[in-house]
């Protein structure tokens, strides 16, 4: 643990077992606690449309994240307790996966403690990837064990036996597999590997016997529903992934921006930069760990960092990303930054590092008091341009309203309330309303989950959806449905939908949600009645 001395109880410690164990457990039991105590996220109800709608892919991920969904329900009912059971659960196994690699780089109870200090602090991993239920949660845990058994099994490789090279790359190619099949991130995994086998010239060989190739292959089959969908679907994954993560290729300041900062506020301002430093410490000073004769360990772990980091934030600088895509890169830090801070000496690098941790966890705990206590009330407007003048009024302002929805811990309430609404008006009656619509894929999926239509829910819009692939909305000719838009995306459907589409669209009262007294969002609902007949023709994939 981060701690300036090492005083100990002699029949009882923090800094050894016992510290471990509270640092894993009393989270977890914290997080089970809160996660079924606000809305689901408008990421985890389409995740909950792809448990619902099994199939071996998805438009935009693979299959993983529906498989725990639908397991959590089962055991759990179908709602957000049941939904993200598996975050904080699969954040506990991560968390002992990366307490095993620590101990093998650097076998010391105080660092490991760091590391899982480190971890919980950071609010990417401490809040957000432990208790909201994503594609990245699975992965996480099978990089960690590929790390794991990569780092136990690269010293001894060139030694084994042709029957233990095949077991070794067979058990990674397997993990490589699974975290394939939880998110298309895991295509580093691979480069990585063959990176360093390719760098480290005691390891070179290997690239010329067939066991990392085969090891390659065997992740591939595994993979295999992931390339059974596309090709079913003429690569329409391959295809939007390659827009999404790729696209046009044109650098934009704002995109460049929003990259930076965003990653800055998801991992802590303090510890961003104290991980970032301790790449450049490491690549310039060699291993941090003890006992790393060639230093070969640091080497892998430095790798597993630059990796994702290097490759997102290189393609961020022409095409936008989301902030937490690199995540893997400052997860694997995390052991670079924990080992300096146990090497060196009190002074300003452990005072920055604790300093780091607290004001790190004083964020998550920040946003868990706004997600449950909603404790700050942004100002209903902000100076937009502010003019010194030579003549009265001196000081000119104006000012801009402040989108509600800036606060992002709005996303997590509403549409149940909505549902409430809806169903008290009379727009939940099945018999007279068909279908719900929207044209946000997202907020769709909150209609599918609160209003229990996962096989009656539309996302009709222009562009191809995940919905295209689901529910034929052809079925619903002639029936009537309730479009709803929110002010975070508002749309008013008698602009977006072509004429004739609709017998009449009819606007409902805006419906506003407040928390604790202020507003928060507002709804748009109309109803729809009488589809007359398809406004773009994209074929009925679903079908």
């Amino acid at each position: 643990m981060l701690s300036r001395g090492k005083t100990r109880n002699r029949s009882f410690s923090l800094i050894g077992p016992a510290g471990v164990l509270l640092l894993m457990v009393v989270p977890t039991l914290l997080r089970l606690f809160l996660i079924g105590r606000f809305d689901l996220g408008n990421d985890e109800a389409h995740y909950y449309m792809y448990a619902v709608h099994p199939d071996f892919s998805f438009f935009d991920h693979p299959l993983m994240i529906g498989l725990l969904i639908s397991r959590g329900m089962a055991w759990w009912g179908q709602n957000e307790f049941g939904v993200r059971f598996f975050a904080p659960v699969l954040f506990l196994l991560a968390s002992l996966i990366l307490s095993l690699i620590a101990w093998k780089l650097y076998p010391s109870w105080s660092y490991v403690l760091t590391v899982l200090a480190l971890l919980n602090a950071v609010p990417l991993f401490g809040l957000l990837g432990s208790t909201l239920m994503l594609p990245d949660d699975p992965l996480t845990v099978f990089w960690l064990l590929y790390l794991l058994v990569f780092l136990d099994a690269i010293r001894r490789l060139p030694t084994l036996t042709s029957g233990g090279k095949a077991g070794v790359w067979t058990l990674l190619g397997t993990l490589f597999g699974l975290a394939l099949l939880s998110k298309y991130n895991a295509v580093l995994l691979p480069l990585i590997t063959f990176g360093i086998l390719f760098r480290e010239k005691s390891l070179r060989p290997m690239l010329r016997e067939p066991w990392p190739w085969a090891g390659l292959g065997v992740g591939l089959l595994i993979a295999w529903p992931l390339f059974y969908w596309n090709w079913i679907h003429q690569g329409a994954s391959f295809l939007f992934q390659a827009r999404h993560g790729l696209g046009g290729f044109s650098f934009n300041w704002v995109s460049f921006y929003q990259m930076v900062l965003g990653q800055i506020g998801y991992v802590s301002p303090i510890l961003w930069v104290l991980l970032l430093a301790s790449l450049f410490v490491v690549i310039r000073s060699g291993t941090p760990f003890p006992e790393d004769e060639g230093g070969l360990r640091g080497r892998i772990v430095l790798w597993f960092s630059l990796g994702p980091l290097v490759f997102f934030n290189a393609v961020g600088l022409f095409h936008p990303i989301l902030p937490h895509w690199p995540a893997l890169g400052y997860l694997s830090c995390l052991l670079l930054l924990a080992a300096l801070y146990q090497k060196g000496k009190e002074g300003t690098f452990r005072t920055w590092t604790r300093a780091g941790v607290a004001l790190g966890a004083g964020m998550t705990l920040l946003v868990l008091l706004q997600v449950t206590l909603d404790m700050i009330v942004l100002p209903e407007r902000f100076p937009q341009h502010i003019r010194l003048k030579v003549s009265s009024p001196y000081l000119e302002v104006r000012f801009r309203p402040v989108p509600r929805w800036v606060d992002i811990t709005n996303d997590l309430f509403g549409f149940r309330r909505l549902a409430r609404h809806l169903a008290k008006e009379g727009e939940a009656d099945r018999k007279e309303w068909s279908f719900y619509d929207s044209d946000h894929f997202n907020t769709a999926d909150e209609l599918a989950f609160y209003l229990h239509a996962p096989d009656r829910t539309l996302c009709l819009v222009h562009g191809t959806t995940q919905f295209d692939f689901w529910t034929p909305p052809s079925q619903f000719i002639g029936r009537n449905g309730i479009f709803v838009s929110t002010d975070k995306y508002p749309t008013d459907p008698r602009s977006l939908y072509p004429a004739g589409t609709f017998r009449k669209i009819v606007a409902e009262p805006p419906y506003a949600i407040y928390r604790r007294g202020h507003l928060a969002r507002i709804f748009y609902v109309y109803r729809l009645i009488g589809l007359e007949h398809l406004p773009w023709q994209k074929g009925e994939r679903a079908q």
